[in-house]
């Protein structure tokens, strides 16, 4: 492809082509690992729930007395699953009302009076759904049953859930919670949505059992029932789950865990992964200092969640998985057993590894195109400057050819009218002559004295000998400034042929006087100049380009001189080679500068007073002409520049 040119369009369609495929790819991942992110959350949400669950239903083993077991309960519900209010109602069969008998949550004074008065009719129409079967009784923020809202401003809340406790045809109690408009922000909102009613309903199974228990203890075998059916359930969700549940001792060992688990790892059951790891740290962890870390977070009472490690399988091949843990502690305060969730994430490793390498490949080539055309950028920058420079050297040389032409014009008749006063003044000078001679035989033969006299008189009064011998003078110093004009005119015609394409055959020493002409106003107040011009042969060349060689190296060379100081052009023939140095007795270059004065845009001179392209286009000039052009310089002691031409008979 041409420097300069624009990628062609298939290729750049397939780079956006491409990009347009791998952001897809990218937000779909994305997309799909925010999914997993929350159903994780969700499932460890589940998991410390059930967790809090069980260790609420054995405190409650504890307890003998309802109104404990309701004051417990209600503390748990505002700490643990995060409602705003909670009211245990308890059946008072004397007032044949439900009346609150424990409260707890956010209220102010009076509301708590209010509280602790709140008392249903049994016969209230408002549970007769319970009556009649339903699990709960729900009142969202948008309902508008009027039953409904008038136990919302008993309870002071906007949105409320009721569960009955014990049996539905009669229930012992109760279980109210909901929240008030202002605390919406900081609540667990009340839905009817299967996992927001998962904790409080579990909660509501579990008192309801202990309900049982504790009031009903000649029917052993339903509260055995009951017990063994919440087992089951929640046996049910350790077997089905998905991800990998277990229980594992602090020093290795398993003591439970679930299929899931024992399929992440390549093992056939629970039991076998149970009796075939004996230490987890060694035979599971790809490096085992990542469960002592672990270990070390549980021991300050962390959960870890979310910790990404490398484990091995049964068959030694590694896979990575997503690990969330917590310590369950003893009495005595030290770890009992860890539980924790496994999660295989090593399809999603392999697609971020693909990911990357896929954006890595495109950076490279992004990498690579955008230095492409970094390059193509900077050779038609530079080549613009050049074609800038060329055609501002071409006004110039306009200009130049226009001045010439203006003076060469009046310059033509002057010389001509200088050469007709001359042959005019040697015909005066003759004609003076033969009169004096005239004059003198009159004198001699007599007579005319007078006339004599006074063309005598006004001979000496006219100065007219010194007229005559002061005219030849004259006239020669203006046919000699003439003459310096005229070939000053053709220097300035010459310097401006900068732009001819033709080659000639040329003498540099001609080109060296001309240009030193053009620049001499540059030079004379600058420097004495000192030439050296030895006997060089014509070669065939561009004049006018190294004319322009010529200039920018000695304009350089005054520049670099701050007070008064030496310039030196010196030629001579070496080898077949032309050399022209040119050297000065300025500033000189500091080492480190010189391999770069011929890049284009650099320059040495101060801000605003270089483009940084005359000797860039010094170089490109000489190369043209297969030559070379060097420098030497040493700091404050001068520069001098040798430029090398070919010498080329056609």
């Amino acid at each position: 492809m041409p420097a300069g040119a624009a990628p062609p369009d298939d290729e750049t369609a397939l780079l956006r082509r491409e990009n347009e495929t791998l952001a897809q790819q990218v937000k779909e991942l994305v997309k799909a690992e925010g999914k997993l992110y929350r159903y994780q959350e969700q499932l460890d949400v589940q998991l410390r729930e059930y967790q809090e669950l069980y260790q609420f239903n054995r405190n409650l083993n504890g307890l003998r007395d309802l109104s404990e077991i309701f004051s417990t309960a209600a503390d748990f519900i505002i700490n643990n699953l995060g409602y705003e209010r909670v009211v245990f109602c308890r059946l008072d069969a004397d007032e044949g009302s439900y009346c609150a008998n424990a409260w707890d949550g956010y209220y102010h004074a009076e509301e708590s009076d209010a509280a602790s008065r709140l008392a249903v009719p049994r016969n209230d129409p408002l549970l007769a759904p319970l009556y009649g079967g339903a699990p709960f009784l729900i009142c969202l923020e948008e309902s508008d049953d009027p039953l409904l809202r008038r136990f919302a401003a008993l309870m002071q809340a906007t949105e409320y859930l009721i569960y009955p406790l014990g049996s539905h045809d009669l229930p012992v109690a109760l279980l109210a919670v909901g929240n008030s408009a202002e605390q919406f922000p900081f609540c667990r909102r009340i839905s009817d949505s299967e996992l927001a009613l998962l904790g409080i309903g579990n909660l509501a199974g579990l008192l309801s059992s202990s309900i049982e228990n504790h009031i009903l203890l000649a029917n052993t075998a339903r509260a055995l029932e009951q017990e063994r059916l919440a087992e089951a359930k929640y046996r049910g969700i350790f077997e089905n789950a998905t991800e990998g549940i277990f229980q594992a001792t602090v020093e290795g060992r398993f003591l439970n865990c679930n299929p899931a688990l024992a399929e992440i790892l390549g093992y056939h059951a629970p039991q076998e992964v149970i009796g075939s790891i004996t230490d987890i740290a060694r035979q599971l962890y790809v490096n085992p200092l990542q469960r002592t870390r672990i270990l070390s977070e549980l021991a300050r009472g962390c959960t870890v969640k979310g910790c990404e490690v490398e484990f091995y399988r049964k068959d030694g091949s590694k896979c990575w998985v997503r690990l969330s843990v917590r310590a369950s502690f003893s009495p005595g305060g030290g770890i009992s057993h860890i539980d924790g969730v496994v999660e295989d994430v090593s399809e999603r490793k392999r697609v971020e590894e693909a990911i990357r390498t896929l954006n890595a490949e495109l950076e490279q080539r992004v990498a690579d195109r955008t230095s492409a055309l970094e390059q193509a950028s900077a050779e038609l920058q530079q080549t613009h400057a050049h074609m800038l420079q060329q055609e501002k050297m071409a006004s110039i040389g306009q200009l130049a050819a226009g001045v010439a032409h203006e003076i060469n014009n009046p310059m033509g008749f002057i010389i001509s009218n200088l050469n007709t006063l001359d042959k005019y003044a040697e015909r005066l000078t003759g004609f003076i002559k033969v009169q004096d001679e005239a004059i003198a035989r009159m004198r001699r033969e007599g007579g005319g004295a007078e006339v004599v006299e006074e063309v005598a008189q006004q001979r000496r009064g006219l100065k007219v000998d010194h007229v005559m011998e002061d005219v030849g003078h004259l006239i020669g110093e203006c046919q000699e400034g003439a003459g310096r004009v005229k070939r000053i005119v053709q220097e300035l015609k010459g310097f401006a042929r900068l732009d001819e394409s033709e080659l000639k055959v040329a003498n540099l020493n001609e080109g060296l006087e001309s240009t030193i002409n053009i620049v001499w106003n540059e030079l004379k107040f600058k420097a004495e100049l000192r030439k050296e011009l030895g006997e060089i042969p014509g070669t065939l060349c561009n004049p006018g380009q190294l004319n322009q060689v010529f200039m920018n190296l000695l304009v350089n060379a005054a520049q670099a001189i701050e007070k008064f100081g030496v310039i030196t052009v010196r030629t001579t023939l070496q080898e077949g080679m032309i050399r022209v140095e040119i050297s000065d007795t300025g500033c000189g270059i500091p080492a480190d500068r010189i391999k770069r004065i011929f890049d284009p845009f650099y320059t040495t001179k101060a801000v605003g007073t270089g483009t940084g392209l005359g000797l860039s286009i010094v170089y490109d000039i000489v190369k043209k002409h297969d030559g070379a052009i060097e420098v030497e310089s040493e700091p404050g002691v001068g520069t001098t520049f040798i430029v090398r031409i070919p010498v080329v008979s056609q």
